[in-house]
């Protein structure tokens, strides 16, 4: 099982930033979007599902929503669901565990 670990002040209060999964090269690296929303951590799959770019520079609403800055879909924070398109396939979601000050996200 692949884990990720990162420190929860590199998450700020009501940010996305975009990690990647360890890999033994570069180029097999998964990248994985952490959200620090309402005082939780989320851990979503870091690309649009309509057309593949970083979600990293979209924006989070204050009733849980991500918005794509691309092409407008919008996603659940908390399951990764679509809620409005033109993606038609939800994000992955990744489990979270908070040990201290230490992010651990696994697939």
């Amino acid at each position: 099982m692949t884990c990720l670990k990162v420190k929860s002040k590199e998450i700020p209060k009501n940010s996305m930033v975009e990690f990647y999964f360890p890999a033994e090269r570069p180029w097999e690296r998964k990248p994985v979007l952490l959200i620090n929303f309402d005082e939780e951590i989320y851990a979503l799959e870091a690309f649009c599902t309509h057309n593949g770019l970083s979600l990293e520079d979209g924006f989070l609403t204050e009733d849980g929503r991500i918005v794509c800055p691309w092409h407008g879909s919008v996603f659940d924070v908390k399951t990764g669901k679509v809620l409005d398109g033109p993606a038609k396939r939800d994000l992955k979601k990744y489990n979270v565990k908070i040990e201290g000050e230490e992010v651990i996200v696994s697939e």
